[in-house]
């Protein structure tokens, strides 16, 4: 019979103070047990000893999980001056900035500057900001201006009290009730009186950063002025339209008196051109009376602005047809409006001018009119002759002197050389006014 017991009066004692052993942490060693019923007792042992010992490992795991809750805050806050020493009754700036998470709630009526105390200063207003979302995060910004009266603090530190922000977790699952309240602690500021840096302060407070309604302010002004902006160049672009309409309205309107004159460097390159083109033809198929007449007009033209004579200029209208002496010019963008060019220059034209005093201010073109003159004769010798006979061995020897006394003109009209024609001008007059004095 006693060998079918399980334990004895004695070895339940033992196994007991065994566990409180164990219990304990203390190392000792292996039960005594008799040679009957071994294993079952050993089985017996650990099941008791798992039971004693299960108690204090959930009250050891208590601890942990609110250690872990503790630094985990759903809440954090943060809060500075613009100042870090100010006078007795100087005006400064405390800003509390808070974040909160999903589903945190504070307690936004103690943070009112109605209802915020933070003896011994004065909270004399504040402004909440508005909210700024950055999900799972809500942030909200106060700014608060206090000031301290009073004729114990000088040349002191003075705190501003630790501020416990009170909030609750409400459950996403409906019908549940609000969390526990909870307190988030923000440290005191010191402060202080007519010094530069606090006692307690381990470093120099930079100036305090744009709060939340300098941001917006910044990006409401900068909307506003890209609009006006937009608004301005829409104007712009409005009035850049009319301009030109009523420009190509003008140009449009204006008659053959009134049409803008070609400068000579479109003129001569117009008749370099041509002269290109007649060679062509008269190496294809030789001269005819036609050809004649447009050597002809070309010498007309650059003969008279040559000799700064006036050339007619008058828009082209397609439904008339050229006239003999009568040349097309290209002007504008692309070359999309054409000019009927002609002159009335004759070889007796260009004698009057050589006798005549006026030319000699221009000699530097003289070698040039006599070169065309000689071409002009020559072409309207074979022109105008009575028999009608274009068979004149001198026509090509002619175009070529022509077109080589065209070419010099041109780089005459180029702008250095201008300028230095204009300055021998300069010198010659300057030079004829001393001697006449």
């Amino acid at each position: 019979m006693s060998n079918s017991r399980l334990f004895t009066n004695n070895r339940l004692s033992d196994l007991l103070s065994y566990c409180g052993a164990c219990r304990a942490g203390a190392a000792v060693p292996l039960l005594r047990l008799s040679s009957g019923g071994l294993a079952l007792r050993a089985v017996a042992t650990v099941l008791i000893c798992g039971v004693l010992l299960q108690a204090p490992l959930a009250a050891q795991a208590q601890p942990d999980a609110h250690n872990n809750e503790v630094a985990s805050d759903p809440i954090k806050c943060w809060w500075r001056t613009d100042k870090s020493a100010v006078e007795v009754g100087e005006h400064f700036t405390l800003t509390l900035t808070c974040g909160v998470g999903t589903g945190v709630v504070p307690n936004m009526e103690q943070l009112e500057p109605e209802t915020l105390q933070f003896a011994p200063f004065d909270v004399l207003n504040g402004t909440r900001h508005e909210d700024v979302q950055a999900p799972p995060w809500r942030y909200f910004q106060y700014e608060y201006t206090l000031r301290l009266i009073g004729q114990d603090f000088f040349g002191e530190d003075v705190d501003i009290p630790a501020l416990k922000v009170t909030y609750n977790i409400q459950s996403a699952v409906a019908g549940a009730s609000e969390g526990r309240d909870k307190i988030y602690v923000l440290p005191a500021i010191p402060i202080h009186i007519l010094s530069l840096v606090p006692q307690k302060a381990n470093d120099i407070r930079d100036s305090m950063g744009d709060s939340f309604a300098a941001v917006k302010g910044r990006f409401s002004r900068a909307t506003a002025e890209f609009i006006a902006a937009g608004i301005l160049f829409g104007f712009g672009m409005l009035m850049l339209a009319l301009a030109v309409v009523r420009v190509m309205a003008g140009i449009r309107a204006r008659g053959p008196g009134l049409t803008p004159v070609l400068p000579e460097r479109t003129l001569m390159r117009a008749c370099l051109q041509e002269i290109e083109r007649l060679e062509s033809e008269v190496a294809r198929a030789g001269w005819s009376p036609d050809r004649t007449g447009s050597a002809l007009t070309i010498f007309r033209i650059g003969s008279a602005v040559a000799m700064g004579h006036p050339v007619a200029q008058m828009p082209l209208d397609k439904t008339v047809p050229l006239r003999e002496g009568q040349l097309a010019v290209g002007r504008g963008l692309f070359n999309r409006e054409r000019m009927v060019v002609s002159a009335a220059t004759t070889p007796q034209t260009i004698e009057r001018y050589r006798l005549d005093s006026n030319g000699q201010v221009a000699n530097g073109r003289l070698p040039m009119i006599d070169d065309l003159g000689k071409s002009l004769c020559a072409f309207s010798a074979v022109r105008y002759a009575r028999d009608g006979s274009i068979h004149f061995p001198g026509l090509d020897l002619a175009l070529k002197q022509g077109r080589n006394a065209l070419r010099r003109l041109r780089r005459t009209m180029l702008w250095p050389m201008r300028a230095a024609e204009t300055m021998a001008r300069s010198a010659t007059t300057i030079r004829n006014s001393i001697w006449t004095r």
